[in-house]
């Protein structure tokens, strides 16, 4: 059923991206293209399609972070990026893409933003198309001030070709600017979406939500991930056994009462996700891949995961039946890989890219609430509960005594460890785990990365660098500008 449903916003947003090409950005206007709700919706498409690639969400932005987890080592010529030395001339070319893509996506939601108010619209389809494009520019800029440090900021369509200016901003400026954009969406976007995939205003609060932990700002984290839990919309799906977590990730999936705001992928040409593609080998049951990432008991995240919990089984194997039918074992130097992403055995694979999810929501709020308290209150309590609880096996809003946490002894640091564990095993390979160590300040990354991995962490780790090419081409960056190390 998924793939009959997403055809057509996928399809159209590859159609889009090659008209918006044959019109100069010099000449847009609404007489060359935007001139009804279609065009604008087809516009929005295009934002889509600039960055769901492999250039980008599509292999390079998971695969460069996943391999900076502390849980998580590469393999090929990823190895860089989890040696935590900088990264070399292949992998920067990958950061590159990035910056590139992300910034492409940028200009054709300012596109939007611009043109949107010279075509005839009623005010509830004005306020969609402006709020999608605003939180769409928001998105990317978030990615882009986590991984590179300040960026330009670019909020009206480039319309020249060339040169293209704009000086680094400050990460607080930044950050504003994305603080704008999304509090203009919670109110702008409708609550929810006829076609699967785009954000609604409580995608808007939850991406809020995880910009506001990030900036420390406790409340205000604590405060936009509970509307998100208050408005009943989302729950988590019960689970029994490890593989019925198909059913929050399986390829076939057109969506789950998780999903908040996923980049949506066909199991097609064209539409499918590269990543996937990383974690398995080319003659396993799976997604035919390169098997680019792998991990050991050695790593004290994945020898103290409890047998118990059926996101272990989920996510990691050891071995599998190849497609001759023979038990084929990793080899003892790399003996565990990750699986959560599995599709049939070809490419391109079917699964979305889960950015926002309704788990967020609840260990935002726990992690957030203990922080605003100055240690961890019963709801705070509860909602990493409700989270621990569904990995075990048991209904997420039933109290469970045999697997729940509980507040006895617990001070706000130890909480915030509980949950930033809670996090590493249920959004494992979902490009999260380095950003949370980053937020805990360069120290504590440097720590466990020490502890799990043996290996010191370069100060040019931290930062991904500004392409050369927007140095060579920014008349508003030099040399001087670039992050430490390159």
């Amino acid at each position: 059923m998924k793939k009959y449903i997403l055809f057509p916003l996928l399809l159209a947003a590859t159609a889009c991206s090659d008209l918006l090409q044959e019109v100069p950005v010099d000449r847009l206007s609404q007489e060359n293209f935007y001139r009804t709700k279609s065009d604008l919706m087809a516009g929005l498409n295009a934002v889509y399609a600039q960055v769901r690639g492999a250039n980008s969400y599509g292999t390079n932005y998971p695969a460069q972070l996943n391999g900076m987890a502390d849980y998580c080592i590469s393999r090929g010529t990823q190895i860089p990026v989890s040696e935590f030395k900088g990264l070399d001339g292949t992998n920067v070319g990958r950061t590159n893409n990035i910056w590139r893509d992300l910034f492409q996506a940028i200009n054709s939601a300012n596109i939007i933003i611009k043109l949107t108010p010279g075509v005839t619209l009623s005010d509830a389809d004005r306020n969609a198309v402006l709020g999608e494009a605003r939180f769409l520019r928001a998105f990317n800029y978030y990615n882009l001030v986590r991984n590179y440090g300040g960026v330009p900021l670019r909020t009206e369509p480039v319309t020249t070709t060339g040169q293209v200016g704009g000086k680094r901003a400050t990460i607080d400026e930044v950050y504003k600017l994305i603080a704008d954009d999304l509090q203009f969406a919670e109110t702008a976007l409708p609550g929810t979406q006829a076609e699967i995939g785009r954000p609604t205003s409580w995608a808007a609060k939850l991406l809020l939500a995880s910009m506001y932990l990030t900036r420390e700002n406790w409340t205000a984290a604590r405060d936009k991930a509970d509307e998100v839990i208050k408005s009943g919309l989302y729950s988590l799906v019960e689970v029994k056994t490890s593989d019925e977590f198909e059913k929050v990730f399986g390829a076939d999936l057109t969506t789950s009462p998780e999903e908040v705001f996923y980049l949506k992928y066909a199991r097609i040409a064209g539409q499918g996700w590269g990543y996937p593609s990383y974690q398995h080998p080319a003659d396993g049951p799976y997604t035919t891949g390169v098997r680019a990432h792998w991990t050991t008991t050695a790593i004290p995240l994945i020898k103290n995961w409890s047998d118990k919990d059926l996101r272990k089984d989920y996510n990691l194997y050891s071995s599998y039946i190849n497609r001759s039918g023979k038990l084929t074992t990793f080899p003892t130097a790399e003996p565990i890989c990750f699986r959560k992403f599995r599709d049939v055995p070809a490419n391109p694979a079917g699964n979305d890219f889960p950015f926002l999810r309704y788990a967020e929501a609840l260990l935002i709020s726990a992690e957030a609430g203990s922080q605003a308290a100055n240690g961890p209150t019963a709801a705070a309590l509860e909602n990493l509960n409700r989270v621990h609880r569904r990995a075990y096996g048991f209904p997420p809003n039933v109290p469970a005594p045999s697997v729940d946490f509980t507040l006895a002894g617990q001070t706000a640091a130890s909480f915030r460890d509980l949950v930033l564990t809670e996090r590493a095993y249920e959004f494992m390979m979902e490009a999260g785990r380095w950003l949370d160590l980053k937020r805990l300040g360069v120290d504590k990354l440097k720590t466990t990365i020490k502890a799990a991995r043996g290996k010191d962490v370069a100060d040019a780790h931290l930062l991904w660098p500004i392409p050369q090419q927007e140095i060579d081409n920014n008349p508003d960056i030099s040399v001087t500008d670039q992050n430490p190390g390159y």
